[in-house]
C-alpha cells in the first residue's frame, strides 16, 4: 500500500549520507556529536514552536573503559588463586561487581573516577492545533559507538567468546570462594582445586581479548543510530508540511522531537533528560517512542522488555506499535532485547511509559553492528519509510484517544 512516509525516503537517506560524509563518526560528548545536534536542530526547526539544547555532564569512557582493568584483575586473580585464594576472591568480586553493575545494569558505579565531559540533548516542541492534553517523545541518539574489536575480528563467533569471557570471571569468583572456604579445613591442596586452577588458566587467553574490546576508534554509525535520527528529522519534515495541509496533524498531542547524546556511553543522555523532566512528564502525561538500529524493514522488532537493565516497556505502546505496523502490512515481531539496552530503558526505569523499535536482525550479530562497516550501504531506504510510517500512525492513534 502507498505510504505517506515514502515521500520522505530520499530526504532521510540523503540526510544520513550527508552526515556520513560531512561529520563522520560521533564519539559520545564529542564536537562531532554536537555538530550533528546543531544540524538536527536546524532540520526540525521549521516544524517546532521552539528548539532547545540541554547540556549535562557524564563520564562517557567509564561504561566500557573498565574492560582492560577487568582483564588485569582476572589475570592477577588466577595467579593468586594458587597462593592467596582470599585475595583472588576479593579481586574476582570487584571485577564481577563492576561488570554486573556498570555494564549489565547500566548504573554509574565507577563513573566518578573517570573524566567528565559535556553532552548536549536537543529538544524540539511541535504544538498541536488545540489544547495540549498529552505529550509524545519521538527520539533517537546522536552518538556512534566505539568499535568493538572482538565483534570485528570474530564476527559470528563473538557471542560465544563473550559468553566464555563472562563465564571465566564468574568461575574465578566461585573457584576462589571454594578454595578460601576449604583452606581452614586443610583441603586447599586437593587435586580438584588444581584442576579448577588449570581451567582458569585455559580461559585466560579468552579473557585477555577483552583488553581490546573497547578502543578509541569510533564507528561511522549509519545504522546505529544516524538512521534513527533521520527518521525523527523526517517526522519533523512531515509535521511541518502537514500543519498546512489536510493530512493528519495532532489535535491535542504535543510531539517532542528528541535527539539524545551519549547512548553508547550507557544511556547517559537519556538518563539525564528523564531525571530532569520526570515530574513534568506527569502533566500532561507523556509517552516515549525510541528508534534505534534502523536498516532492514524485514526485521522489524518492538521490544516489551530489555533484559540487561531490567526495563519493561509500556504494554500499551508495545501493542500500539504492533497494530500500526500490521495495519500497514509490515511484518513485526514483539520480543525481548537479549543484549544491551536502548534509551527507552532510561525512560522506562524513570517511570515514563516508553517503547523501543529496531529494524535489524536481532537473531544474530550482524557484521556492521558496532564495527567500521556500519555505513550507509547497509541501510535499505525502505526501512526508513517503514519506521516513519509506523510512528506517524502511532501518533494518529494516540491523538485520537
Amino acid at each position: 500500500m502507498a505510504m505517506i512516509a515514502e515521500r520522505y525516503t530520499d530526504y532521510m537517506y540523503n540526510l544520513i549520507d550527508r552526515v556520513m560524509k560531512d561529520i563522520g563518526p560521533r564519539e559520545s560528548c564529542s564536537e562531532e556529536e554536537r555538530e550533528l545536534g546543531r544540524l538536527f536542530a536546524w532540520e526540525i526547526e521549521p516544524a517546532c514552536e521552539r528548539v532547545e539544547t540541554e547540556t549535562f555532564t557524564c563520564s562517557p569512557t567509564a561504561f566500557l573503559g573498565f574492560f582492560p582493568y577487568l582483564v588485569l584483575l582476572y589475570l592477577a586473580g588466577v595467579a593468586l588463586y594458587f597462593f592467596l585464594p582470599p585475595v583472588s576472591l576479593a579481586l574476582a568480586f570487584i571485577g564481577s561487581a563492576v561488570l554486573f553493575v556498570e555494564v549489565v545494569r547500566y548504573k554509574e558505579f565507577i563513573d566518578p573516577v573517570y573524566p567528565k565531559r559535556k553532552g548536549e540533548n536537543v529538544v524540539g516542541f511541535v504544538k498541536p492545533r488545540g489544547e495540549v492534553k498529552r505529550r509524545v517523545y519521538v527520539s533517537a541518539h546522536f552518538d556512534s559507538a566505539y568499535e568493538f574489536k572482538i565483534w570485528l575480528w570474530f564476527k559470528g563467533l563473538s557471542a560465544p567468546i563473550m559468553g566464555l569471557g563472562i563465564l571465566a570471571v564468574v568461575l574465578l569468583f566461585g573457584f576462589s570462594l571454594a578454595r578460601t572456604v576449604a583452606e581452614p579445613v586443610g583441603l586447599p591442596e586437593a587435586a580438584a582445586f588444581w584442576v579448577l586452577g588449570y581451567i582458569l588458566i585455559a580461559l585466560s587467553p579468552v579473557v585477555a581479548l577483552f583488553a581490546f574490546f573497547h578502543t578509541d576508534d569510533v564507528v561511522p554509525g549509519a545504522m546505529d543510530n544516524m538512521a534513527g535520527v533521520a527518521v525523527v528529522a523526517g517526522l519533523g519534515r512531515y509535521l511541518g508540511e502537514a500543519m498546512e495541509s489536510d493530512e493528519f496533524y495532532p489535535e491535542s498531542t504535543e510531539v517532542v522531537l528528541l535527539g539524545l547524546s551519549s547512548e553508547e556511553a550507557g544511556l547517559r543522555g537519556a538518563k539525564r533528560y528523564a531525571a530532569r523532566h520526570r515530574k513534568e512528564c506527569e502533566d500532561p502525561p507523556a509517552q516515549a517512542i525510541f528508534l534505534d538500529g534502523i536498516y532492514d524493514e524485514r526485521h522489524f522488532n518492538v521490544f516489551r522488555k530489555e533484559i540487561w537493565p531490567g526495563a519493561k516497556m509500556d504494554p500499551y505502546l508495545v501493542d500500539l506499535a504492533r497494530q500500526a505496523a500490521e495495519d500497514n502490512g509490515f511484518d513485526i515481531e514483539v520480543g525481548i532485547l537479549p543484549l544491551g539496552a536502548t534509551d527507552a530503558s532510561a525512560f522506562a526505569l524513570a517511570g515514563i511509559p516508553a517503547v523501543s523499535m529496531c529494524l535489524w536482525d536481532t537473531t544474530r550479530l550482524v557484521p556492521h553492528y558496532h564495527t567500521r562497516y556500519d555505513t550507509i550501504e547497509h541501510i535499505r531506504p525502505q526501512s526508513l519509510a517503514v519506521a516513519l510510517q509506523t510512528v506517524i500512525d502511532m501518533l494518529r492513534r494516540i491523538d485520537a484517544q
